[in-house]
């Protein structure tokens, strides 16, 4: 039963239902000359909406058509209220997928960065919206359905948006889409769901990551290293260069994601034991923790990064174990500190905003050996990968030391014939190159930055 009206605020009353059921009726409010309507919902509590009308009969009218829509849609099992708007609506689905955030995958589980994928998406349609909330009743299904034809074409610097360089990132958009529309028709808010143009996504080939080829790795490198050792810094400044420079080389020659290298303890690097006294001085293990996985999978890694982290530990002013002590030589009570810490404070690992601060630096450093790829954090391990594919690494072998799988790789990072030959043309110049492979090293061993010759003995470029 609907709750009594309350006098001081309903005037002139007048009930809808011939039965005289008082769950609708219209009325004025003080100092109003236009009606509004009372419904009373089962199961969904009140609704008082202006009619928009001043005669009393239209106002009946609009009431009735309302309460008829209501009838509809609670036979069709829907929500009948008009409370939230489609964008209310994104907040709430937001918050669901929230409580689901981990710290590292699980079944069933995201993680904070999907998280932000999510909402990075979700906001892209409200920009397709042009940032105009919308009732849900009034859902143009035909324009959502060339959502995907206006991400390709669209470029809007008002809203920010610029349409993508893949398909598959569209692709990766609309399944985002589709899961908020999915919950909307699942708690019965919305009677369908809706449909979207299809999009052919790119071969994997062709969706191969930018990675830096040889000459552009080297000048990078080089350049990278300049920049770290410069004098014009201060000490906190220089000590976040050298920690970037060395998180780059050991990024590329242990092929880790870089969720994976922020994440490193030192408890996470381990000595390979299974090598010889004097391999052991280059090569190692990295134990990759599952909470720092992307397939939130653990996996051992074998890298040929010793000494950078070595260096890494020096620049931190971490203490040394005595000579001849286990690798890493880091003491203890030091072994659950992160690898790559903030300037003075080695207990703390370094900040998101030293990352990115010091990434715009290197890209406006090295951009011009670039060329027009667009190489991120992401690159150094597609370069790593990429290096060990053409210079004959077994596939088995690298897909378990990248964390991904042997098909992925071929479709991925195989590359044509021509640059392989080219690869060992310039490999077999390099003599120490060719005394490491006699002496029966593994190629995964063999640091990226000792596989060419420190002068130019080549003209070629890869792209």
């Amino acid at each position: 039963m609907a709750r009594p009206s309350e006098g001081k605020w309903v005037t002139g009353k007048e009930l809808v239902l011939p039965s005289g059921d008082e769950s609708l009726y219209v009325y004025l409010r003080p100092n109003s000359s236009i009606y509004q309507y009372f419904l009373s919902i089962d199961g969904e509590g009140i609704e008082r909406k202006s009619t928009g009308k001043r005669d009393l009969e239209d106002a009946k009218k609009v009431a009735w058509q309302r309460y008829l829509e209501v009838q509809v849609r609670q036979q069709q099992g829907l929500k009948a209220r008009r409370v939230k708007k489609l964008f209310d609506f994104i907040d709430d689905f937001l918050a669901e997928e929230s409580k689901r955030i981990a710290d590292h995958n699980i079944k069933g589980n995201i993680t904070k960065e999907t998280f932000r994928v999510k909402s990075h998406h979700l906001n892209l349609l409200k920009k397709f919206y042009g940032n105009r909330n919308t009732k849900l009743e009034d859902l143009d299904y035909p324009k959502l359905h060339n959502y995907p034809l206006w991400r390709q074409k669209t470029k809007d610097d008002v809203l920010g948006i610029s349409p993508p360089k893949t398909t598959h990132t569209i692709l990766s958009e609309l399944s985002t889409i589709k899961s908020y529309f999915s919950y909307l028709e699942r708690d019965g808010y919305i009677s369908r769901l809706p449909t979207f143009h299809k999009l052919t996504s790119e071969s994997s080939r062709e969706n191969r990551r930018d990675y830096l080829n040889i000459p552009q790795y080297r000048k990078t490198i080089n350049a990278v290293q300049l920049w770290a050792s410069s004098h014009s810094c201060t000490p906190s400044q220089a000590h976040n260069r050298k920690m970037l420079h060395l998180a780059i080389l050991v990024m590329t020659n242990s092929c880790l994601r870089i969720g994976e290298l922020r994440g490193l303890q030192w408890r996470d690097i381990e000595p390979n034991e299974n090598l010889s006294a004097s391999d052991q001085l280059t090569d190692h293990l990295i134990r990759i923790r599952k909470e720092n996985t992307k397939t939130g999978t653990k996996r051992t890694v074998q890298s040929p990064t010793a000494q950078r982290f070595e260096e890494v530990r020096q620049i931190s002013n971490l203490p040394s174990k005595p000579a001849r002590s286990r690798f890493p030589c880091v003491p203890d009570e030091y072994l659950h500190y992160p690898v790559f810490s903030k300037y003075k404070h080695p207990d703390q690992p370094l900040g998101q905003g030293t990352w990115d601060r010091c990434w715009k630096e290197i890209k406006e450093l090295c951009c011009e050996y670039w060329n027009s790829k667009n190489i991120t954090w992401y690159s150094f391990r597609h370069t790593g990968i990429s290096s060990a594919v053409v210079r004959g690494v077994p596939m088995l072998q690298l897909s378990r030391n990248a964390g991904t799988g042997v098909k992925y790789i071929e479709n991925v990072y195989y590359h044509h014939e021509a640059e392989r030959k080219q690869t060992w043309k310039v490999l077999n110049q390099n003599r120490s190159f060719r005394d490491k492979i006699e002496a029966g090293r593994s190629l995964l061993s063999i640091p990226i930055e000792e596989l060419f010759p420190p002068h130019e003995l080549y003209e070629w470029e890869i792209e």
